[in-house]
Formats: structure tokens, sequence, C-alpha cells
């Protein structure tokens, strides 16, 4: 089995914190209504989003959790992936005239709260988490 757990925390955290960091930026370019920043804060989030799930499934190697956690962790983080098609269709829907902004911003919306609640997920599932020895 792989881990990548000591070489890969600080990593981990810092892809974390670039993900929070433009997603804040794609969200205020959204709003501002400066689409080419926009767009590409949002491909550098998509990314980066990407990165940080796989960086935490090798991290996660590393750790036995409690069930229950892990299964609400991934609870969050597939109902925020599953939003991310919703919120990616309905932007190019608004951007091409077939589409309104409140929709857009519903799907937004419910992305980011559940990459929110996935994210304070991912902390609490480690508050219990036991190092599996190497």
């Amino acid at each position: 089995m792989v881990s990548c757990r000591p070489l890969s925390a600080p990593l981990f955290l810092l892809n974390l914190a670039l993900t929070v960091v433009f997603l804040v930026v794609a969200l205020a370019t959204g709003v501002r209504g400066r689409r080419p920043a926009h767009y590409r804060a949002v491909g550098t989030t998509v990314a980066l989003l990407a990165l940080a799930i796989l960086q935490a499934e090798l991290f996660g190697r590393g750790f036995r959790f409690e069930p229950i956690r892990l299964r609400i962790h991934l609870g969050f983080a597939a109902a925020a992936l599953l939003c991310l098609p919703g919120a990616v269709a309905s932007g190019v829907a608004l951007v091409r005239g077939r589409g309104g902004r409140r929709g857009h911003r519903a799907w937004v919306g419910g992305f980011v709260f559940l990459v929110l609640l996935a994210v304070l997920s991912a902390g609490w599932m480690f508050l219990g988490a036991e190092p599996i020895a190497a």
C-alpha cells in the first residue's frame, strides 16, 4: 500500500489552503463579472481540488478512521463533486444566454457549501484518526 504521509502533510495542507484561496478568488471574480479572470480562477480551483483529493487519498492511507466519520466526510465530498457539473453547466448556459444568474448562483452556492462541509468533516475525521504503524 502506498502512503506518502511523512512527505505530504505540509504539501497537502498548502494545496488545500491554495484550493480555498482560489475558490474565494473564483467567487469574487464571478460576482464582479470579471469573466476571463473568473474562468482562469475556476480552472485553477478545479485543478487544485483534484490534486487535493489525490493527496488526501494518499495521505489518508496512513490512518485508520472511525467508519461513521469517514462515511460522513465522503458523503459531503461526493455530494460536492456531484454539484460541480451543475455549476459548470449553469455557468456555460449563463454565458451563452440560455440560463439565468439565479440558477448558477444556486449551483455554485450548493457546491461551495458542500465543499466547506467536506473540509470541516475531514478535520473532524482526522481528530478521531489513529496512525497506522509503518
